[in-house]
């Protein structure tokens, strides 16, 4: 049977287990454990609900375009949630 082409490939490697590890610095106090992830947005946020209608695509473009323009943080589910209170105020008596 021929040898692989293959079973020569580790024999020279160094067989080293210990990493370089970075110097102890007594002087630093220990960093504050971070975090994984995103913070939490609107689709964690119980008070939130997803939900799909349609509009028509410039209307989305320019509405998006402008509230970018405007950097004031509000984005295109936080004025259709203000719209739709204002809306939904006018209509009680």
């Amino acid at each position: 049977m021929s040898e692989s082409k293959f079973s020569g490939i580790f024999q020279n490697a160094k067989t080293t287990t210990t990493e370089a590890e970075p110097p102890p610095q007594a002087d630093r106090p220990p960093r504050a454990a971070r975090p994984i992830g995103r913070p939490p947005g609107k689709r964690s946020d119980p008070a939130w609900k997803q939900f799909s209608l349609l509009i028509k695509k410039n209307t989305q473009r320019e509405a998006v375009s402008l509230l970018r323009a405007k950097d004031s943080g509000l984005d295109l589910s936080g004025l259709v949630q203000d719209l739709l209170e204002a809306w939904i105020k006018k209509q009680k008596p």
